[in-house]
């Protein structure tokens, strides 16, 4: 390539902002307009963005800081913003719903944080998509965001001051409009429905080729098509009867809907829906492939392959912008996926009857998982098998409730060889090595 068009390609790669696609497809497919606004008309697109952030708005958003024994957490601010009330107009479950809507169908989703005296996030304001420019500042290059408002002024923020969702991009910075991307797909959909909505809107009946007798001047042809146009279309019309001269005859035009697969092909729009979005075809009302043995596995993959990489998203966006910086590491959300993975009520007893033999898990966890009040404080130990034993008391070798006590050592009790007892000793109690390094595993290496 010669170095000045290298050069001027390079020019103009570099005139790109953030934001701005390096890809260019047409809105115009199928003979219909697809934009993030039409996309949504589309049954099958709508489900699919629907599932998905109504899901994530759904779980609980956790505000934990981490201390040795693991994390603990913590009722503030942040949580209520995140969980009960982000700002004055709008619950928590509607902002989050339609935060993750604006990242799936536009490619990015934002949010205004506004601060209160104290430097702590006072509320979070959703924004337009169609409304921010993310661009860089032309004197320090930092990353800033452009928002127009309804008045058609424009105000500029920093990018600390915007809590920014997005999917796949080029740059990293923002996110692919997927509805842009997928506009062959959609638009075969739209397509497919407005020809749908034509064939039932003319009774089911094709367009027709009229033969008429006789040599008709142009005026004569109009007003012949205008006539049965107004006679025979409309599905209140069908199935009339109409009088036509001697010697018309009708050709219908088209061909049978079996012979353009029209049901089937159908059926391929909504697999190509859910391909663009990640969602299992099941969880949009298609159980075409799913049965009864499946669909528990379906809906474990359609939480770890669509869900939880919004929870991510979500989840890192929210620890670098909302937590301050000296709590920065020590402090950070989680979203609770678990409960949409718990499967029925026996796959749950025989987790939970595996968990708590083990030692892994105690009976408040439990029940906490299952949203009931613990049993207090004897529900905190951790049981193993043995007579479901706490770990403390088998590295004590204290014995177990039941277990006959030792025969006690009177004045006349015969002395025992100090070394035959020790030998008796070291046969009857486990090796403390072992148990405390048992102790330490399910513990989560943390040693008595």
């Amino acid at each position: 390539m010669p170095a000045f068009l290298a050069r001027a390609l390079q020019a103009l790669v570099g005139r790109f902002r953030p934001g701005e696609s390096r890809f260019f497809i047409s809105q115009r497919q199928a003979g219909v307009t697809v934009n993030e606004d039409t996309a949504l008309g589309l049954g099958e697109w709508w489900a699919c963005i629907n599932v998905i952030a109504r899901t994530v708005a759904s779980l609980p958003w956790g505000v934990y800081q981490r201390t040795e024994a693991g994390r603990e957490p913590l009722d503030t601010q942040l949580a209520w913003l995140l969980n009960n009330r982000p700002n004055g107009e709008m619950s928590a479950f509607s902002f989050r719903e339609a935060l993750v809507a604006h990242a799936l169908n536009w490619g990015n989703g934002y949010a205004e944080i506004a601060w209160d005296l104290a430097g702590r996030p006072a509320a979070l304001w959703l924004l337009a998509p169609d409304r921010v420019q993310p661009e860089r500042n032309p004197d320090t290059g930092a990353l800033q965001y452009r928002v127009t408002g309804g008045d058609g002024k424009t105000t500029v923020l920093a990018s600390e001051d915007v809590l920014h969702v997005h999917g796949l991009g080029f740059d990293g910075i923002t996110g692919y409009s997927v509805a842009r991307m997928a506009a062959r797909s959609i638009g075969l959909g739209i397509g497919q429905d407005s020809f749908a909505q034509a064939f039932y809107g003319n009774g089911t009946q094709f367009g027709n080729v009229i033969e008429m007798p006789g040599q008709m001047s142009p005026d004569q042809v109009a007003l012949a098509e205008a006539y049965y146009n107004d006679k025979h279309q409309g599905p209140d019309k069908a199935f009339k009867v109409r009088v036509a001269p001697a010697g018309t005859k009708v050709h219908p035009l088209g061909m049978p809907m079996t012979d353009a697969q029209f049901i089937e092909s159908r059926g391929l729009t909504i697999t190509m829906a859910a391909r663009w979005l990640g969602v299992p075809p099941h969880k949009i009302a298609d159980l075409t492939r799913s049965t009864n043995n499946n669909i528990e596995h379906q809906g474990i993959e359609f939480v770890t392959d669509a869900i939880v990489p919004w929870c991510q998203r979500l989840e890192q966006e929210v620890n670098f912008k909302l937590v301050g910086a000296r709590a920065q590491g020590r402090v950070y959300t989680k979203l609770a996926v678990n409960g949409l993975m718990r499967g029925d009520s026996k796959s749950r007893a025989e987790f939970y009857r595996t968990m708590t033999q083990i030692g892994a898990m105690t009976i408040n966890e439990v029940r906490a998982l299952e949203d009931l009040n613990g049993i207090g404080e004897d529900g905190d130990e951790h049981l193993v098998q043995l007579n479901q034993t706490t770990l403390e008391r088998l590295i004590e070798g204290t014995p177990q409730a039941g277990a006959p006590a030792a025969p006690a050592m009177g004045d006349n009790a015969p002395e025992q060889d100090a070394e035959d007892q020790q030998d008796k000793q070291d046969e009857q109690r486990p090796n403390a090595a072992i148990r405390t390094a048992a102790l330490a595993f399910v513990r989560g290496g943390r040693t008595s």
